[in-house]
C-alpha cells in the first residue's frame, strides 16, 4: 500500500506542472489595458471689447480652459470718486455672477446699471470669441 500511495503522489506531482502548462497554453493572453490619453488644455486669455458708457469704458478679460470659463476680470472707470465707489463694489459682484452663470446672463446691479450693462456686453463678446 505504501508503494501505491507513493506512486500515486509521484504521478500527481508530475502531472500538476503538465496540467498547468497545458492550461496556460490554451488560455487567452491577458488583455492589455488601454492607456487613457490625457489631453492637457492650456488656459486661454481673451479680452472683450471696451464698451463705452457715460462715465467711461468697461472692458472684460476672461480665462477659458477648454470649454470652461475659469476667471473673469474687468476694468471700469475710477477717475471720478463716485465712479470709483460704484465700480469698486460692482465689479467683484458682477465677476462672481459671471463665474457662477458661466455666461453673460447675469443680473444687473441697481445703482450700477450702466456698468452692469457694459460689463455684460464686453463679457458676451469675449465668450463669443472664445467659442462658448
Amino acid at each position: 500500500m505504501k508503494r501505491a500511495v507513493t506512486a500515486a503522489l509521484t504521478a500527481l506531482v508530475l502531472a500538476a506542472p503538465v496540467a498547468n502548462a497545458w492550461a496556460g497554453a490554451n488560455a487567452s493572453p491577458p488583455k492589455k489595458k488601454k492607456k487613457k490619453k490625457v489631453v492637457v488644455v492650456a488656459p486661454r486669455t481673451i479680452q472683450g471689447p471696451a464698451v463705452d458708457m457715460r462715465w467711461g469704458p468697461v472692458q472684460v478679460t476672461i480665462v477659458v480652459k477648454g470649454k470652461v470659463l475659469t476667471d473673469v476680470q474687468a476694468t471700469a472707470p475710477t477717475e471720478r470718486s463716485r465712479s470709483a465707489f460704484i465700480n469698486n463694489q460692482a465689479i467683484p459682484i458682477l465677476r462672481q455672477e459671471a463665474l457662477q452663470a458661466k455666461s453673460a446672463n447675469i443680473d444687473l446691479l441697481s445703482g450700477a446699471t450702466m456698468t452692469s450693462e457694459a460689463f455684460a456686453q464686453s463679457l458676451q463678446a469675449a465668450l463669443t470669441q472664445a467659442g462658448l
